[in-house]
């Protein structure tokens, strides 16, 4: 084939893919960056030219499909960074799957759906005949040679070799700054790569509890988008929380991985006790080798001494690969939505008050069969999107945020009532996953959530009132065990 407009072409397609990724958000500079970076960039744009040509033979073709596949990576990014503030990361191609399945929750609704099939009918229409009209530039043989070829560097890479650190483009603790210094088509298979890498290796592991006699249960609730909207000026009744809070032993602001969704993040932290640093890129989502997270456990630990152990989830226990996920963390119980058929709901989900019904419920069963009780429960109630006619008489999303919210308040009242009447002694930890998505809540402002632990029982001290302080979701786990141990409540 002609070798000029081929080398005039290549050198054009490497200069707009270089365009392409600057403008991921947060955006650089053209050529920014490293010359690491900026050469790393270039061999990826490379392997998918490969890629292409290998499938299809065509040149041109895979000139153009190549950009074209890096300009929707860019459109997908920067539409993720407008709503959840974070770009595009590996783990995020896990979604496809519950994307198709409960589409509502990734804002895709029936006539984006309908436009995005017809996009990719079109763009199947046009590959089709692209391929028709232009002549093949290398023969089969030279394409089944490139395909092979790159399968071999692939598996080399991602299986065979230890992916070294310095040829990580990505920061998993910092997706925004990722991009920023390296550019979204680098970070992508280089983080990747280095998460096959770090499966080779154990994560830490955290001391067993040793809990005392006097314990009968700890009930953790992880609240959906639960946050005091006061922080940024918008009046928010939460008068249960403000009326507990002298009696909590420790209350505050919680800093979380993340922005308006990926609630399994805080939630494995306050599992395990493993912050985002110790997870790596496992952290970015950590129910793809759960099993990895298994020796950090404290369901897992309590279970080996004997405790009950319930995850209670109202809603699809497929959803984020929980099915899989809670059993291999040692619970032996996962209560979800199909499990709950007449439970009572408000707005789209199972509501709070029903959930507060299954947690009393649970803690009755586990004091008849004499047995101590861990239970974990993730809401849904407060749970995106909102939209007209989700709550009667409240279209805008803020009255519907704050209508599912002060729910929250009056569940947390609720149980506190049930287990200072019910029990002897219980520990009680609630807390927010992650800030709602709304227009009101800026993240570059404000992105924290609200959280306290309670101790709860008839035969549970009052403490003093404490000063309000500011933890990670790890370290409810960590003063979980220390407090168990009758440790003090700094842990």
């Amino acid at each position: 084939m002609p070798v000029v407009p081929e080398l005039i072409g290549l050198a054009g397609g490497a200069v707009a893919w270089e365009a392409a990724d600057a403008l991921a958000r947060p955006r650089r500079g053209m050529f920014g960056g490293s010359r690491a970076a900026l050469l790393g960039r270039t061999v990826v744009f490379l392997l998918m030219l490969g890629a292409w040509l290998g499938l299809f033979g065509r040149f041109w073709f895979a000139l153009a499909a190549s950009l074209i596949t890096l300009a929707i990576l860019v459109a997908i990014s920067n539409a993720k960074h407008r709503s959840l503030y974070e770009p595009l990361v590996f783990s995020d191609f896990a979604f496809i799957l519950p994307m198709l399945r409960h589409p509502a929750l990734f804002y895709i609704e029936r006539r984006e759906g309908l436009a995005l099939t017809g996009i990719a009918a079109l763009l199947v229409a046009v590959i089709a005949a692209w391929v028709g009209l232009e002549p093949r530039s290398i023969p089969v043989p030279a394409q089944l040679a490139l395909l092979a070829g790159e399968a071999a560097l692939l598996g080399l890479a991602a299986f065979a070799i230890p992916w070294p650190r310095a040829l990580t483009f990505a920061d998993p603790v910092d997706p925004r700054g990722t991009i920023r210094r390296f550019g979204l088509a680098l970070s992508l298979p280089t983080a990747w790569l280095r998460w096959q890498s770090e499966g080779r290796r154990p994560l830490p592991e955290m001391p067993p509890p040793e809990p005392g006699p006097d314990v009968d249960a700890v009930i953790v609730v992880q609240s959906e988008s639960f946050m005091d909207l006061r922080r940024i000026g918008i009046a928010t009744e939460l008068p249960e929380f403000d009326r507990l809070k002298p009696r909590a032993l420790v209350h505050g602001l919680l800093d979380v991985p993340c922005f308006g969704a990926y609630t399994l993040r805080p939630e494995v932290s306050a599992i395990t006790g493993l912050g985002a640093a110790e997870q790596s890129f496992d952290g970015l989502h950590p129910y793809l080798r759960p099993r990895r997270f298994a020796p950090a456990s404290l369901a897992a630990a309590l279970r080996g001494q004997g405790w009950r152990t319930i995850f209670l989830h109202p809603y699809d226990e497929t959803f984020f690969r929980r099915r899989e996920a809670i059993p291999a963390l040692g619970f032996e119980r996962f209560i979800g939505q199909r499990d709950l058929p007449e439970a009572g709901r408000s707005g789209y989900y199972i509501s709070d008050d029903a959930v507060a019904g299954v947690i009393e419920e649970e803690l009755r069963r586990a004091k008849v069969d004499g047995v101590r009780l861990f239970l974990v429960c993730v809401t849904m109630e407060a749970h995106d999107p909102y939209r007209p006619g989700r709550v009667p008489g409240k279209d805008a999303p803020l009255q519907q945020y704050l209508h599912h919210i002060g729910h929250a308040d009056a569940m947390l009242a609720r149980l506190v009532a049930h287990l200072d009447a019910a029990a002897e002694r219980v520990l009680l930890a609630f807390y927010g996953d992650h800030a709602p998505v709304l227009q009101e809540v800026d993240p570059e402002r404000e992105r924290r959530t609200d959280f306290m632990i309670l101790d709860c029982g008839r035969a549970a001290p009052r403490p003093d009132a404490a000063a309000p302080v500011q933890w990670r979701p790890e370290r409810i786990n960590r003063f979980i065990r220390s407090w168990l141990a009758g440790g003090d409540r700094d842990a």
